[in-house]
């Protein structure tokens, strides 16, 4: 039987293209659930992932999110460009729901508090790079969200370097925030 593909490779690159969709996805599809809830409480801080919104324009509040890493002294290390790449690996795959308006994964660290932590436990590695998530949903693009991970780990081991991470991913969200009003 013939590859409609045009060959293995291609064919494996395909695979990959659609496990890694997938896993986003599905991770995209947690912090859309946790959503929903966040805009009927205003706010999930006691979760996993806490989430916030604001009222205002989506690369304004990208802009001033990078700006209060920056302030920080912390350096960007990376974007992801999720809603691109779903929009991108939806048409792969047939499927056209649009699940956000706009969405990128913005990624950074802080030498002190990473170091903090993973002196405390290497295996905290898990949670570098920090990544606070900012998106808008179809249908209401003026309402901005930004969202974050809390690190959780099984024992409380490290509990209080992991507020320390906690402590800084929400208090860079929260000036966010707060610069919209």
């Amino acid at each position: 039987m013939k590859n409609p593909f045009g060959g293995r490779r291609k064919a494996r690159l395909l695979r990959l293209l659609l496990i890694e969709a997938l896993a986003l996805f599905l991770a995209l599809c947690l912090m859309y659930c946790f959503g929903s809830q966040a805009a009927l409480a205003g706010t999930l801080r006691d979760g996993p992932v806490v989430i916030r919104s604001v009222q205002g324009d989506f690369n304004t509040v990208w802009d001033d999110l990078n700006m209060a890493i920056t302030n920080r002294g912390l350096v960007v290390s990376g974007v992801s460009h999720v809603q691109k790449m779903l929009d991108r690996t939806g048409k792969a795959l047939g499927r056209t729901k649009r699940i956000f308006a706009r969405a990128k994964v913005l990624e950074f660290c802080s030498a002190v508090v990473s170091r903090d932590m993973m002196e405390k436990n290497p295996h905290f590695i898990a949670f570098c790079p920090y990544r606070i998530a900012v998106y808008t949903l179809p249908g209401d693009e003026k309402t901005v969200y930004l969202s974050y991970e809390r690190p959780v780990w099984k024992n409380n081991s490290g509990k209080a370097e992991l507020e320390e991470v906690d402590k800084l991913l929400g208090g860079i969200v929260n000036d966010v925030v707060k610069e919209k009003f």
